[in-house]
């Protein structure tokens, strides 16, 4: 029998996919708004990212573009999605519910692989000595070769485990929720009280009827705005304010929580509201958390998908780091100038049609990298070269 038995038959894994019949005081992470965005950026970015399918040569790493290509960035979900959803739910899921797993089943027809499949509330079984698992979905198992596995980080105990941060997440998260209760609870209507109006202990309007008679006759109108006027000598109106979020702290409270959030999961905090944009530290974000999950998404695919040992899948990262338009086009006029690249290349980034611009040419009169020496600076009066100065 598996020792694993009770967590297989669990019904945890789908309160966590799908959010129903859940148990009395169970909150998703996905439910927390700011756990939500910082899941959903790192998401979005990777998934808007074209999966390039490329190969080494003799000439350097070159672009392949062909069937198998086109169905991984184009359409690896025949029928219910694009890359970038298909894309979307493994980060999502990675981050948030899978905890560091996330599972594909390649459906392959004999000569081509014709669907990556989601595997929403697979569950990793561990065989009885902890060093190799199978995966259980839908009253299958499946060995661990069978599956794309993607994993966030290694877990300690089971190093061939994904480990996720809902841990550290959670009581976060359970913060944020009771700051959110206090908020909603200081907005509702019985700690807002509009107006007092008091009057002498030992005037008329210390019987009950007639202050009823009163409110009917002065305080109650129809017309809402409408200024109320009283007798002078009746009664004195004063406004009370109740103690507001900022006399509670819970603005500070708010953006700590935030940031310890945007720190866990590595997102800059500006990301969450707090703080000002900063292209240095979006940039550092996309280094530092973007680029490794991408990476291990890349090496999963390469390894199940690809037989061949020259070719492999990789991200179009360039397209991943903050840089606007004059700024793109400074760095393009610039590698052009050195013969780096040519002018097609540069049009592109601008998204301009090619115009036919495929020569690479040298600042210096704008001539073909292979035509430098031919210079006449560089030739002698009888049209040899290496002249001398």
């Amino acid at each position: 029998m598996w020792p694993f038995k009770k967590r297989v038959a669990s019904t945890f894994g789908f309160w966590l996919s799908d959010g129903g019949d859940l148990p009395v005081g169970y909150h998703r992470l996905l439910d927390c708004p700011e756990v939500a965005a910082c899941i959903g950026r790192i998401s979005s970015m990777i998934s808007s990212a074209t999966i390039y399918l490329m190969e080494n040569t003799s000439k350097g790493d070159k672009r392949v573009q062909d069937a198998l290509s086109r169905f991984v960035d184009i359409d690896p979900w025949p029928g219910h999605g694009t890359r970038y959803t298909w894309m979307n739910w493994i980060v999502t899921t990675l981050l948030g519910d899978g905890d560091g797993n996330a599972f594909v089943f390649p459906v392959y027809d004999g000569s081509m692989f014709s669907a990556l499949v989601p595997m929403p509330g697979a569950v990793i079984v561990p065989d009885a000595n902890g060093d190799d698992y199978t995966v259980l979905w839908r009253g299958r198992t499946l060995a661990a070769d069978e599956v794309l596995h993607f994993r966030l980080s290694a877990d300690t105990e089971y190093p061939w485990k994904g480990r996720g941060c809902r841990v550290q997440v959670s009581q976060v998260a359970a913060s944020l929720r009771q700051t959110d209760e206090l908020k909603r609870n200081l907005s509702s209507p019985k700690y807002k009280p509009p107006m007092v109006v008091s009057v002498n202990s030992d005037s008329d309007l210390s019987d009950d009827n007639k202050r009823e008679k009163f409110r009917k006759k002065y305080l109650e109108d129809s017309d809402s705005g409408k200024p109320w006027i009283l007798p002078a000598d009746i009664a004195k109106v004063q406004q009370l304010r109740p103690l507001s979020l900022v006399d509670l702290a819970v603005k500070d409270t708010v953006e700590l929580d935030r940031k310890t959030v945007a720190a866990i999961f590595g997102v800059p905090a500006f990301l969450l509201g707090v703080g000002s944009y900063n292209e240095k530290e979006f940039n550092c974000f996309v280094r530092t958390v973007i680029l490794p999950i991408c990476q291990s998404i890349e090496q999963e695919l390469t390894l199940k998908l690809l037989r061949s040992e020259r070719r492999y899948f990789k991200f179009n990262r360039r397209r991943l780091y903050a840089l606007d338009l004059k700024e793109l086009a400074d760095i393009n006029m610039a590698m052009s100038d050195r013969g780096y690249l040519c002018g097609d290349e540069v049009r592109e980034d601008m998204d301009r049609d090619p115009a036919g611009l495929t020569t690479y040419e040298k600042l210096e009169n704008y001539i073909p990298v292979d035509r430098l020496g031919d210079q006449k600076k560089l030739k002698d009066k009888e049209g040899n070269g290496n002249a001398s100065k």
